[in-house]
């Protein structure tokens, strides 16, 4: 944002200028055109070939304004080209404020043969002389031994020399003898002049240049004109003489239209400030915001007819007494204020009132009760107060927001206003009056961040809060299981040993892990298990069990039964015996069918193969062995061996006898070689056991959804390779994320869908909606987020440890670069790793719409800009909480647009 803004002055055409447009760097030009004084004064800031992000366009735009640099051109600076050895001096003597000199210079000097220089130069190349820039002695000694090309003046300047020339401008001439015979810490130290170390080591002393990545300096090394006025910008700050649109002195005033400046004699000036005026600090080059600036601080500004456009920070070193309270009286007669510490302060008579924001206030203006900060330049000799900042006044109001963030222990809610979109932060007392929507009242432990609330506030304390819409919150808890209520609603566990039972409400859909067994249910949990609940909105949503798994004894050899003992002996597929007492109460399957108990001894005979699922070493089912499942783990086709891997770790080889049938997903004619190690499959047997008749895969993958024909109930989808595929889905089973039951106009374009696949069969289709919408709040400690979707409502989003950050789908970010007010979109692939997409947010101006291609248009600002966009289906256009039809939009309109998916997902107005 802070570039945008920088980028908005600059190529704003409200600052003029008429620097432009002659060779190089223009001859002098005719002071009518150039007067800082004239009404129609013109000033520029921008050039056609610097863009709004380039490295160096602080430093060229403010020299350009100062009218120390100018284009070659029709507004060209060119910035990379090599500025040459006139131009230097042309641009050194500018920013000495030496102009009115350059213009008054009457005698005509004669340069040596060897230091020619073009004409339009040749005052300006005088006065450096006479100024000590440079010297005709040493210019001699450097011209000696090299070949010049040219005259002297458009020979290309080095680095060293530009290093000597800018510390002598701006007076720092005795810095660099002191710095003379000290070697630098450049690894091409010995490559630079003797004559240009002390210079060279005193421009980096006041962070004027520096080296290369490389650790280099590169002494005679070209600079381009984009490096030079980035030397003279940075060095403003330790120059005798300005410019004479540059002014320096301590920050004494600052509103949203004025700036004042006191000088080290106590003297004032004041100064417009234009809505376009941009602002550095003293750390890097980027833009800030003028709060970030305070009385006392040593500024540097440009203005031009007595409006600054440029002002920066030299130092940041706070001069200032400040006392900051709740007032509590305001003696306008007096002139005392006194806060809640009970101190009065005398106030200047001319004292100066702002709010926090800078805008102008009066005295009457501040009530009791406000939050007030009261100040007093340690720069004047005085014991009265001169400025107050109006930091808050007593809040009184009933508002609707988002609850962004809830210190319970601080007893403090940060709220975003849903009519304002501006975060606001209030104190509540334990008096605090919460209900939800129906009245009922609650505690502020039933309130979350993310809900949607009705705030009363009186005197800035909220007294009262009405839930309206809560929030989606998840959290997980462990406990000890020890039963179900008589109903099965209710689950209850023990979180700590001996401790109080805690009841949790069981969700429609819980679903139950227990590893080992697939479709697990709540009658599959015994006393004891160890769990982890997962809860949303104070209902369990999956149970796990924790310390107990299920074995599986697949394709295990029955040795013998003794019906008389019920002792069944099998040896798993290493040979290892295993014996088991089998119950009437076990389950009991032979080719898909039940069985009763009694039917075992007569079927289940020695040498068949069983697979057996045990618990607690409690046989829960035997089943005859036609199937087996797990990865494949080997695949010999010269040997005809395949090696299964099973689910509870057995590897089991066959022999493939005969090509068994293969079933791959999306592979209608599949065979053997389109199967790979790793696959997850299933090896169906043949009656006897011996043969493997057929391969099917399982495979489940998530496609994003590009068409749906709903008579056919078919959908076109897209796979992560961005293969398509028309799937036929009537009679597949639908589900929502939630496991309750969809169909399929619930599947929608540009949402997702995880397909389940055995061999060619889709056996389940779930429906994945991701969530999109507004960042609200953002926990960077507990990597949580809170997303206002398009509809309104909030979710908060428990990240955990396996994520990703991705700016539309590419850029790889960090967590802590999500911010309160990106628009991002959230869902969890295959393997529950939770994918956040940050959309790419960008202004532009609006040209057209189509409806039949369902895109809209936008003006170019520069070449290359991309102006046509898909839209997203279910896109959320609007002006605040209004939606928007996009056949309203006309031509010129600035809009906010927001990218996902590269569709347009968002445009606010």
């Amino acid at each position: 944002m802070k570039n945008k803004k920088l980028a908005s002055a600059i190529v704003s055409s409200m600052i003029i200028t008429s620097l432009a447009g002659t060779p190089v760097l223009a001859a002098p030009v005719n002071t009518s055109t150039t007067s800082t004084t004239t009404a129609n004064a013109n000033v520029r800031l921008s050039f056609n070939d610097v863009s709004s992000n380039y490295w160096g366009i602080r430093h060229i735009s403010k020299l350009a304004l100062e009218g120390v640099i100018e284009g070659v051109g029709d507004g060209i600076y060119s910035p990379e080209t090599s500025v040459t050895q006139q131009d230097v001096l042309i641009m050194a003597t500018r920013m000495m404020g030496l102009q009115s000199d350059v213009d008054t210079l009457a005698t005509e000097t004669v340069f040596p043969d060897f230091m020619l220089v073009d004409k339009y130069a040749r005052n300006y190349v005088a006065l450096a002389l006479q100024k000590g820039l440079i010297s005709t002695e040493q210019e001699k000694l450097r011209s000696q031994g090299s070949k010049i090309v040219g005259n002297w003046g458009q020979q290309k300047a080095t680095r060293e020399w530009v290093a000597e020339v800018v510390i002598r401008a701006i007076g720092k001439a005795s810095l660099a003898q002191s710095f003379s015979s000290k070697a630098t810490s450049f690894t091409d130290n010995t490559q630079i002049s003797s004559s240009a170390l002390g210079f060279i080591n005193a421009a980096v002393a006041l962070k004027i240049v520096d080296g290369f990545e490389d650790g280099s300096f590169q002494p005679k090394g070209a600079v381009t004109r984009a490096q030079m006025a980035a030397f003279l910008s940075r060095s403003q700050k330790d120059s005798i003489s300005l410019p004479e649109r540059a002014k320096k002195g301590y920050l004494s005033s600052l509103t949203s239209d004025s700036i004042g400046l006191m000088d080290k004699d106590g003297n004032t000036s004041t100064y417009k400030i234009s809505p376009n005026t941009v602002f550095f600090g003293n750390h890097n080059d980027l833009a800030i915001s003028s709060k970030e600036l305070q009385e006392t601080y040593e500024v540097s500004i440009v203005q031009v007819n007595g409006t600054a456009y440029y002002v920066e920070i030299i130092s940041d070193v706070l001069r200032m007494d400040i006392h900051e309270g709740q007032l509590l009286k305001l003696n306008l007669t007096t002139m005392k204020a006194t806060l809640d510490d009970y101190e009065s302060y005398d106030l200047a008579q001319n004292v100066a009132v702002t709010d926090i924001d800078g805008r102008g206030l009066s005295l009457s203006e501040i009530v009791s009760g406000s939050t007030i900060q009261i100040r007093k330049s340690q720069l004047v000799d005085s014991d009265k107060y001169t400025s107050i900042i109006v930091k808050q006044v007593p809040v009184n109001k009933t508002a609707v927001g988002d609850i962004q963030t809830l210190n319970k222990d601080a007893m403090q809610l940060t709220l975003l206003g849903s009519a304002t979109g501006e975060p606001e932060t209030f104190g509540f007392s334990s008096n605090l009056v919460a209900t939800l929507a129906d009245n009922t009242l609650i505690s502020v432990d039933a309130i979350h961040v993310g809900d949607t609330v009705e705030y009363t506030v009186k005197n800035s304390e909220i007294v009262k809060i009405v839930v309206k819409k809560q929030a989606d919150v998840g959290t997980s808890v462990e406990g000890t299981f020890k039963q179900f209520t008589d109903d099965h609603s209710t689950i209850l566990i023990n979180k700590t040993s001996g401790k109080t039972v805690d009841a949790y409400e069981l969700s429609n859909n819980t679903n139950v892990v227990i590893n080992g067994l697939s479709n697990g249910s709540i009658y599959d949990l015994a006393a004891g298990d160890q769990l982890k609940l997962d809860v949303l909105n104070n209902k369990v949503t999956t149970i796990t069990v924790i310390n107990r798994s299920i074995e599986n004894l697949y394709f295990a050899k029955i040795i013998d039964y003794k019906d008389s003992s019920k002792i069944l002996t099998v040896t798993d597929n290493a040979g290892n015996p295993n014996a088991y007492i089998l119950n009437d109460g076990i389950s009991i399957t032979f080719n898909g069918s039940k069985l009763p108990f009694s039917s075992f001894n007569g079927i289940f005979t020695p040498g068949k193969y069983v697979d057996v699922l045990v618990s607690n070493k409690k046989v829960l089912s035997i089943q005859m062995s036609t199937q087996l499942d797990g990865a494949l783990t080997q695949l010999n086709l010269q040997t005809n061996d395949v090696t299964l891997k099973t689910d509870s770790g057995q590897s089991l080889t066959f022999k493939l006898n005969y090509t068994p049938i293969i079933e791959v997903a999306n592979k209608p004619n599949s065979t053997i070689s389109d199967l790979k190690v790793g696959d997850k499959v299933s090896l169906l047997l043949s009656y006897d056991q011996t043969t493997v008749t057929k391969i099917v895969t399982t495979n489940t993958t998530i496609y994003k959804t590009l068409l749906t024909n709903a008579n056919l109930k078919q959908a076109t989808v897209i796979d992560g390779t961005n293969t398509n595929y028309t799937i036929p889905l009537d009679g597949v089973s639908l589900v929502k994320a939630d496991g309750t039951s969809a169909v399929f106009t619930d599947l929608a374009i540009d949402d997702y869908v995880k397909l389940t696949f055995k061999g060619f069969a889709i056996t389940k289709a779930e429906l994945v909606t991701p969530i999109r919408g507004k960042v609200t709040a953002v926990n960077a400690a507990g990597t949580s987020l809170t997303v206002q979707d398009f509809a309104g409502k909030s979710q908060v989003i428990n990240v955990g440890s396996s994520y990703s950050v991705k700016l539309n789908g590419g850029a790889d970010l960090s967590f802590s670069s999500i911010k309160v007010g990106d628009r991002v979109q959230l869902m969890k692939d295959i393997n529950d790793k939770l994918l956040i997409q940050v959309a790419v947010a960008s202004k532009r101006e609006f040209d057209q719409y189509s409806s039949t291609l369902n895109q809209v248009y936008m003006k170019a600002t520069s070449a290359g800009d991309r102006t046509a966009f898909n839209l997203f289906p279910r896109g959320y256009f609007h002006t605040g909480s209004t939606v928007v039809p996009l056949t309203s939009y006309a031509a010129g309109d600035q809009l906010n647009l927001y990218i996902l998916d590269n569709k347009i997902v968002e445009i606010e107005k």
